[in-house]
């Protein structure tokens, strides 16, 4: 099989496309915008962070961004709110145990607490 010098070209013509962002208009790419974690809210940009999501206030897609979660069980979880502790989210249907823990460390139940949930609830239980 040989290969022309036309199809080289169109090779290196891919290759430097690649390297500069697939038809940017020069320049350097742009900075992606952050910003402190004080401003972040809810969404998955405290996952950028290394902030956990808070349960009861993380929008769907921030929710969709967790391993093994999609937008069903992100709709599952958003339904089953107000959340206590995190181990709660082993009540929602679809989140088992193997996802409760991939998850559970990137989340977080934020104070104050909702309502309903009893003084101490994110206290250990006691066996």
């Amino acid at each position: 099989m040989q290969v022309t010098n036309a199809a080289w070209a169109a090779w290196l013509l891919v290759f430097v496309l690649a390297l500069r962002g697939f038809g940017s208009c020069g320049g350097a790419p742009p900075e992606p915008q952050s910003a402190p974690p004080g401003e972040l809210g809810a969404g998955a940009g405290r996952l950028l962070w290394g902030l956990p999501l808070d349960l009861n206030h993380a929008p769907a897609a921030a929710l969709e961004t967790l391993p093994g979660i999609g937008s069903g069980r992100a709709a599952a979880i958003i339904a089953a709110r107000p959340f206590c502790r995190v181990a709660d989210l082993l009540r929602v249907r679809g989140i088992g145990q193997v996802i409760f823990e991939r998850v559970r460390a990137q989340l977080e139940v934020a104070r104050p607490l909702p309502a309903g949930c009893a003084r101490g609830a994110n206290a250990p239980r006691q066996p």
